[in-house]
């Protein structure tokens, strides 16, 4: 069937085109019934769940955009095109202070450290009496 999906739209049980006198592009009529038809049929459908999911979807993306202006704030930067965009410029500043090597808060590990005040295994003390008592024995 022609158009099918127009047709399952609008609730039809088939689309009927109609010809011009003087040769012109087929169109699509409705008669008042079938106008009553699809008016009912779109009454019948509750939107009230779209509604409110679509309030939702708002509001969450107001608070994403509020987060992003705070996290460019706190960065230094300003907030400048559209979400995207700002993003995007968080990506970037991220990565500056990924890549720059002024950490003197960090210092840096590579796991082969000696133990520190004679601790084995940085915990455990050998000088405590409870160890010697073990060795002792």
């Amino acid at each position: 069937m022609k158009y099918s999906r127009i047709v399952a739209l609008l609730g039809l049980s088939e689309m009927v085109l109609h010809s011009n006198l003087f040769g012109g592009k087929p169109f699509a009529k409705l008669s008042e019934d079938e106008l009553e038809k699809i008016n009912a049929a779109l009454e019948e459908k509750d939107t009230k769940a779209l509604e409110e999911e679509l309030a939702a979807g708002k509001e969450n993306m107001a608070s994403i955009q509020d987060a992003v202006e705070q996290a460019l704030e706190h960065a230094g930067l300003e907030a400048e095109g559209t979400l995207q965009e700002n993003i995007v410029l968080l990506g970037e500043k991220c990565r500056e202070y990924g890549d720059s090597k002024n950490r003197h808060n960090f210092p840096e590990n590579n796991g082969k450290d000696e133990p520190t005040n004679g601790l084995v295994g940085g915990y455990l003390n050998p000088e405590d009496s409870h160890n010697k008592l073990i060795n002792n024995l």
